[in-house]
């Protein structure tokens, strides 16, 4: 028999450092996690049918079929400069079906184009093809979360329900305003590197100066932009309201340096998960995100390589080997990287199944552990873990967060 890990004494303990008020706590969250909150609930086939829903925001396949249809439609025909673009990445072999591999190569062709033409795209497609995709990521993404029990007012109502030492980092790569939206819903004070009201402006010096705001304001860092993140006529960083300006969008889904003042939102992110895993005994939780985006991944390996006191925990919706291979991969070289998917575990470097105990998750919220028995002999014959699943990952939130309070 192979390597395998408890669950219940894996979970127990997650649910433990959810509870300390005297470490440095993070979260990271990937694209998966609006994918958790579904709208339109109805029923396949009559009132007794399987009960199906859509996600508020849709997922990255999804969003990119939105774009290319909506694009051609407004092109009409085989000429435009959608048709051509998505025939240079084919031909660069990139994925045409996520649109952040396509944006990211509107801009590296913007930047050599200067002020000509580039591949059969004059500079000015360029920048309508930029605006024109960043305008419907912003129609589809700018969504509100139904009620104040969703699950981001979970993870919002626990960053506020504990007295801190040290206060909650979140990041993010997603460009939404739900965790803004439940914060604000559930009266957690944040900073997000921006400061004032009308509107405010991005002060890189608060930034790197935050560790002076008091511990129970959460830190908010959003790695690749935000859908009210703007750049003015001056070159400066603003936010505004999502839909009240025509000013060059701040959506970035790489690295890509296209300009000083574009790039320094997103380096002043990356250094502040970087400056996070850095703390002695940092704690971060990572959901929703599928270990995609290789920058990231060597910011998060790289820096917990070098701060064997910090912990990351990645929890992963699917089995291990069905889509995650680079997660797989940074969680095999990083001791400190602790992976849960549904069928697997990678933990200080050991890749093994589940075990589980046919009592041992009755203590633990519902979803967590999920345990199938022979209906004859009652023997197990699986065990799966749902923490990947974001949902399920915020009851277990809300629970922490109640149980503090009655404590209190």
């Amino acid at each position: 028999m192979g390597m395998t890990h408890e669950a219940s004494r894996q979970l127990r303990y997650v649910q433990q450092v959810l509870s300390q008020n005297r470490k440095p706590i993070g979260f990271f969250i990937g694209a998966g996690c609006p994918l958790a909150v579904r709208i339109n609930c109805r029923h396949e086939d009559g009132e007794d049918g399987k009960e199906i829903s859509d996600p508020l925001i849709p997922d990255v396949a999804a969003l990119t079929k939105c774009i290319s249809e909506e694009l051609r439609k407004k092109e009409g025909g085989p000429d435009g400069a959608w048709e051509k673009l998505i025939e240079i990445c084919e031909t660069d072999e990139l994925d045409t079906s996520n649109i952040e591999v396509i944006l990211t190569q509107v801009r590296a062709l913007r930047m050599v184009a200067g002020k000509g033409d580039v591949r059969g795209l004059s500079a000015t497609e360029l920048e309508a093809l930029d605006a024109n995709i960043c305008r419907i990521i912003l129609k589809e993404v700018d969504k509100s979360l139904p009620d104040i029990n969703s699950i981001y007012h979970n993870l919002a109502f626990w960053a506020r329900s504990i007295e801190r030492e040290y206060p909650v980092h979140l990041f993010t790569t997603n460009y939404d305003l739900l965790i803004e939206q439940a914060l604000e819903e559930s009266a957690a004070p944040f900073f997000d590197g921006f400061v004032g009201s009308r509107r405010a402006f991005f002060d890189l010096g608060a930034v790197e100066n935050e560790h002076v705001l008091p511990p129970r304001w959460t830190r908010l860092w959003k790695m690749h932009g935000s859908i009210n993140w703007r750049q003015d006529s001056d070159g400066n960083v603003v936010r505004v309201n999502a839909s009240d300006s025509n000013e060059s969008y701040l959506i970035y889904p790489s690295h890509l340096k296209y300009g000083q003042s574009r790039k320094m939102p997103y380096l002043a992110m990356s250094d502040r998960l970087k400056d996070f895993l850095l703390k002695p005994s940092a704690v971060l939780f990572i959901s929703g995100y599928s270990f995609g985006d290789e920058h990231i991944n060597d910011v998060l390996c790289r820096t917990l390589e070098s701060n064997s006191s910090a912990i990351a925990f990645a929890f992963l919706h699917g089995p291990l080997d069905e889509k995650y291979a680079l997660a797989k991969e940074c969680a095999l070289k990083t001791p400190n990287l602790s992976m849960f998917s549904r069928d697997k575990a990678v933990i200080g470097r050991s890749e093994g199944e589940w075990r589980c105990q046919s009592d041992g998750h009755i203590d633990l919220p519902s979803g967590l552990i999920e345990i199938e028995t022979d209906d004859q002999t009652e023997d197990l014959k699986s065990c799966s873990v749902g923490i990947g699943d974001f949902r399920i990952f915020s009851e277990l939130l809300n629970e922490v967060a109640g149980r503090s309070i009655e404590d209190e």
